[in-house]
């Protein structure tokens, strides 16, 4: 079982393909892990995109302007004892401090 205490933070991206590889090594291999995804834009982003989506019949600001900002942030832990193996495994190299 994976907890706050045990656990280290091997992946953090945007990018969903990369995690899903990510996660799909893990549990080809064996390895327990946790992912989070956490949404990457506030509320008044979300608002502001929205109504500026719905003005965009003459001449308004198109849709897509906040479309190049990433949406989604994931985030996959793994045991502390499995972190190692994981990196590896997953061909992850280990943060800088």
């Amino acid at each position: 079982m994976i907890t706050i205490f045990n656990r280290a933070e091997l992946f953090v991206d945007v990018n969903q393909e990369a995690a899903a590889k990510v996660w799909s090594t893990l549990k080809a291999n064996g390895i327990e892990y946790e992912m989070s995804t956490k949404q990457n834009v506030t509320t008044l982003e979300k608002n502001i995109h929205y109504s500026q989506g719905i003005h965009t019949g003459s001449g308004g600001i198109g849709a897509s302007h906040f479309g190049d900002s990433p949406t989604y942030i994931y985030r996959i832990y793994v045991k502390k004892s499995d972190l190692a193996r994981a990196r590896e495994l997953c061909s992850l190299r280990a943060e800088k401090k």
